[in-house]
């Protein structure tokens, strides 16, 4: 997708995507040089107490430790980096399947049976769920929680994802009256 047609939650993801490989990139080289540091205990040969060699050798051991640490560091900032990326491009799809409808979800296209995929909760967690509806409402849709009734839950049609039927899953309600 170009960017003059680009949502600004896809906008976001890709800044994110791109934070997260400078992130990677800077933590790769971080623990190259970390392990170039080693170089000098590389044959195991132990600091010797008592020998002059021992505070130099000493001293580069604690860099290398400490420059190790800093990569390891640098290494777990890039993967939360990288799951904020991840759930950005969730959030960026979802938007997507929404931006792409030509008008909002309504009573008349769901009947009992029929398998919807839908938003829960926030928007920005881009967590979904799948669900057979039991009734369409005037401004829910009833669904079968599996708990025999107690539990059914209940989804506004804003929050539709998509709808399956007949082994047909729609995503557009407009393709929903052509289906007819």
């Amino acid at each position: 997708m170009d960017a003059a047609n680009e949502t600004p939650e896809q906008r976001e993801a890709g800044r994110l995507q791109q934070e997260a490989d400078r992130l990677k990139s800077r933590a790769d080289q971080m623990s190259e040089h970390a392990s170039g540091m080693y170089g000098r205990f590389a044959g195991g040969q132990p600091l010797l107490v008592g020998h002059h060699s021992y505070r130099s050798a000493l001293r580069d051991r604690n860099r290398a430790d400490n420059a190790t640490r800093r990569a390891v560091g640098a290494g777990q900032t890039a993967e939360r980096a990288q799951q904020k990326a991840d759930q950005a491009k969730a959030v960026a799809g979802l938007a997507a399947v929404e931006a792409t409808r030509s008008r909002p979800w309504r009573r008349s296209d769901f009947r009992p049976g029929d398998i919807v995929k839908v938003r829960d909760f926030r928007r920005d967690l881009a967590v979904t769920s799948t669900y057979r509806v039991k009734r369409a409402n005037a401004k829910t849709l009833t669904l079968d929680g599996g708990g025999g009734g107690w539990d059914d839950p209940k989804r506004t049609y804003d929050r539709v994802l998509s709808r399956a039927r007949d082994g047909i899953t729609i995503t557009n309600p407009a393709e929903a009256e052509d289906a007819r």
